[in-house]
């Protein structure tokens, strides 16, 4: 696949050195961060990424209503569709220039494995949770990353994003007002993505 080299980006006065810049990956204006980067890292500590305890949360959960549809943050291509018993559910996975995106917590696919994405494609919907509020979980590794560093090799994508406004999640919910599912630890043997 070929790909365009990423440039430094100046938009409405944001800029980022790094040349990354990642568009909400859900289809509304705003965001609510449900649990941010490295929240509740007691709880976290119990599970594990890759035989690895966790430090904290490993990405953010963004609340979006049942269906909303999910948008590829980044050009890139898909590299992975798969099923995570441990905690993720359904997930995509996006391979970029300058690392990966995970989303997860689908409930329904729109592409293909080896599908190339442009900024802002729909890759799925999101699903409809019984007894959870309807979110997608996304998080980025950004090349080179070390999947064994307690935190599966991901980084706060926060910084990274260019919304309008990003809700972080109040005292309340982190006390535990909005209770997601939090990743199992691995069985044995699993492969986590």
């Amino acid at each position: 696949m070929s790909m365009r080299p990423q440039r430094y980006v100046q938009q409405s006065s944001q800029y980022e050195p790094e040349g990354i810049v990642l568009i909400l990956p859900l289809e509304q204006s705003e965001a609510s961060v449900l649990q941010g980067w490295g929240a509740r890292p007691d709880s976290h500590a119990q599970q594990t990424y890759n035989g690895i305890p966790l430090k904290g949360h490993p990405g953010v959960d963004l609340l979006a209503a049942p269906n909303t549809q999910v948008l590829a943050a980044a050009e890139g291509r898909v590299v992975e569709i798969s099923r995570d018993p441990a905690g993720l559910g359904l997930y995509i996975k996006v391979e970029h220039l300058w690392g990966e995106s995970l989303y997860a917590q689908l409930g329904i696919i729109l592409v293909e494995s080896g599908q190339p994405v442009q900024q802002g494609d729909v890759l799925a919907r999101t699903a409809a949770l019984r007894e959870l509020p309807s979110h997608l979980h996304f998080a980025v590794r950004f090349l080179p990353y070390n999947r064994f560093d307690g935190w599966g090799g991901f980084s706060d994508p926060t910084p990274f994003l260019y919304v309008a406004e990003l809700v972080q999640p109040d005292e309340e919910t982190e006390a535990g007002a909005v209770r997601l599912p939090e990743l199992l630890v691995e069985p044995p043997n699993a492969r986590r993505p």
